[in-house]
């Protein structure tokens, strides 16, 4: 789990870096709402459009770094999870606790890594002269959500009573 908080850190350095170089290159009006093909229908302040990727990257390291481990510490925590009578067992309990934990940090790593992209994608609009947003977008999304599907399905199966 430890490279895993690692990736998800460089992550956030990324992040910041991308913000440290850009922010200097941006108009003061930047597009920042794009219509299904791509052109530009809203438009905000530059720091506006940064101190919001700001606090939606403090929010991810909230949710995906803190919340697991505030989670752990309710009487509640999986409460949710099929089979949960024999997955919370105090003999697994530790087990399933960490599962908790790296697969949250596999969720943080791929929402950093869809954010990064797109936010990525809507700066090098607003450098060009037309600010438009490259179609590829499509393809992130499409890409985010099988993961998001293989996720859930890895992680109901895993909570499967054994054979």
């Amino acid at each position: 789990m430890n490279w895993l908080k690692r990736i998800f850190f460089a992550l956030i350095a990324l992040a910041i870096i991308q913000i440290a170089y850009y922010y200097p290159q941006m108009p003061e009006v930047v597009a920042s709402h794009f219509d299904g093909l791509g052109a530009a229908n809203d438009w905000s302040g530059r720091n506006g459009f940064f101190g919001l990727y700001g606090a939606m990257l403090a929010l991810l390291i909230l949710v995906f770094i803190y919340a697991p481990k505030w989670s752990e510490q309710r009487a509640r925590f999986g409460m949710k999870i099929p089979n949960r009578e024999y997955w919370l067992a105090s003999e697994r309990l530790e087990q399933t606790k960490q599962f908790f934990r790296r697969q949250m940090l596999v969720m943080g790593v791929v929402h950093l890594g869809l954010a990064i992209y797109s936010v990525q994608l809507v700066i090098l609009a607003n450098l060009q002269q037309s600010a438009r947003l490259d179609p590829s977008i499509a393809w992130a999304l499409g890409l985010y959500f099988v993961i998001l599907i293989g996720w859930l399905i890895y992680f109901f199966r895993r909570f499967r009573l054994p054979d």
